[in-house]
């Protein structure tokens, strides 16, 4: 009895058809980010679970309930697959020197991360994410600059409907008073708090706001928003970031209560939802990090950035999943058809000669002409070449036209010149 295996709970094989349409996005997308000055970053999937304890924040529910953790073989180092790509960044940032460079380095990524999470739509345990990072100035239009961006990069393949929230969560000097008087609030009221959140008014309590919970959000409901107790630095980053998104024609919407759930945020934080009637509304998210360079043990540098959803957006622009036996094969200009083995040699020696300027489909299986013209259908071709015994004897090469259906008998020798004709003309 042959073994079956399966691939784990929450991730998902893409293939065939679908892989196309991610590799249309990510091409897409990379144009983009190119007219915005940002260059590619690949880090490794697994790095030391220090450095995601150090900047993601433990007590948060990535860091406590969702990443996956294990020990090293030699030595017993704990490391974890990357949750979250940012912290990637910094430490790839720092580790290789590129603080030296003058200016605002900008990254941009694209691949799998990892989290323990309760799989359903749109939400994996291995799920892809694009993000950018813009390393290197504290300047609030350049966080406007990056909102735009990632509503460039939703335009560019044509998601509609997207809502941007934005807000303020302040900076060292004036959170930490918010957030005393925040937990005296909330301690007065542990009795309406499901204890599940309780533990977190002590280590960060602004997490709260984060919180999924319909009872969690009333309590809160009661208390004066963060945008409130703004310094006055703060106070007039939040509103040149607002007045250039308006003359930029970004429309955005205020969200007093947006937090987002990593701690490393300061100052700017935004959302881009969906919609609400929609699962998995957030397609994207981002903020301003100031000081996570800085925790990460390099100099002080502020940074912004954010990430992108990619399943939640191919789920946004109405793609399905799609059956992967039902998925098409990639398209080809030319199919060759072969009666014979000697045949699929002659046609694979015509193959390679093509293959300089088009995309060509050798069928080596053997089966019946018949077939193999329905094959040649079904990926696309634009020409059919058969090639025989007789035309091996001949050397001479049956084309056809797939879209007029003519039919001739080309020598072998202007074989590349009747193609052409066709493809390109």
């Amino acid at each position: 009895m042959n073994a079956r295996y399966h691939r784990l709970k929450g991730t998902r094989d893409i293939l065939l058809e679908e892989a196309e349409r991610w590799r249309w996005c990510e091409d897409v997308w990379s144009r983009v980010l190119s007219r915005y000055g940002y260059g590619e970053i690949r880090t490794p999937i697994i790095e030391p679970t220090a450095l995601f304890l150090r900047s993601v924040g433990a007590g948060t529910d990535i860091v406590d309930k969702e990443m996956y953790t294990f020990e090293a073989r030699d030595g017993g180092e704990s490391l974890t697959l990357r949750p979250e790509m940012t912290a990637s960044v910094v430490r790839a940032y720092l580790e290789n020197g590129l603080q030296r460079q003058p200016g605002t380095l900008k990254f941009f990524y694209m691949g799998p991360m990892f989290r323990h999470d309760r799989p359903q739509a749109g939400r994996y345990r291995q799920f892809h994410q694009l993000g950018v990072e813009a390393i290197g100035s504290d300047s609030p239009v350049l966080d406007a600059e990056v909102i735009q961006l990632a509503m460039a990069l939703f335009d560019a393949v044509d998601a509609r409907g997207l809502l941007v929230k934005v807000n303020s969560i302040g900076c060292r000097e004036c959170r930490p008073a918010y957030l005393d008087d925040l937990r005296v609030y909330l301690n007065a009221r542990m009795a309406d708090i499901p204890e599940v959140w309780q533990g977190r008014i002590d280590t960060n309590p602004l997490r709260l706001y984060d919180a999924k919970d319909d009872q969690v959000q009333a309590v809160l409901t009661g208390f004066r928003p963060i945008t409130e107790a703004l310094c006055d630095a703060c106070r007039e980053h939040h509103a040149i970031v607002l007045d250039t998104l308006a003359r930029l024609g970004v429309p955005v919407q205020s969200d007093p209560t947006l937090v987002r759930g990593l701690d490393y945020y300061t100052r700017t934080t935004f959302e881009i939802t969906a919609g609400s009637e929609r699962k998995q509304s957030s397609v994207a998210g981002g903020g301003r990090y100031d000081h996570l360079v800085e925790q990460c043990g390099g100099p002080s540098t502020p940074a912004v950035g954010f990430s992108i959803g990619i399943e939640r957006t191919l789920i946004h622009l109405g793609d399905e999943v799609i059956d992967p036996q039902l998925s098409r094969q990639p398209a080809v200009d030319v199919y060759i058809a072969c009666r014979g083995r000697p045949a699929e040699q002659h046609g694979l020696e015509l193959a390679e000669l093509l293959r300089g300027f088009c995309r060509v489909e050798l069928d080596t299986t053997g089966r019946a002409l018949k077939t193999q013209v329905k094959s040649a259908v079904a990926r696309r071709a634009r020409l059919m070449l058969t090639v025989g015994p007789e035309e091996i004897e001949s050397d001479t090469v049956q084309v056809k036209n797939l879209g007029t259906g003519d039919q001739t008998a080309v020598a072998r020798g202007h074989l590349l010149t009747a193609v052409r004709e066709v493809l390109e003309g």
